[in-house]
């Protein structure tokens, strides 16, 4: 299994599909604000931002999506993301 991944991977891994339905992935990200390391252990893609560079994301047992910058993600499926 790779132990890092390039930043430009990240679109190929949030936006597979099954059967026409999204599949889950688990994201760690740092809040900007804070600066604190938060975990989403099971989440969802629900739109992609090329020009505003975030993501929007369904956590499990939410039900309105999280809009999260790309450039502060530090893992997507517990593989670390290098820039």
């Amino acid at each position: 299994m790779l132990e890092r991944i390039h930043y430009s991977k990240i679109k190929e891994i949030v936006e597979r599909r099954k059967d026409g339905r999204p599949v889950g992935f688990s994201l760690q990200f740092c809040k900007k604000s804070t600066g604190e390391l938060v975990n989403y252990p099971q989440c969802v893609l629900t739109s992609w931002h090329s020009t505003g560079g975030t993501i929007n994301v369904l956590i499990a047992g939410e039900s309105q999506p999280r809009k999260i910058r790309r450039c502060l993600i530090t893992k997507i499926n517990d593989i670390k993301i290098y820039y």
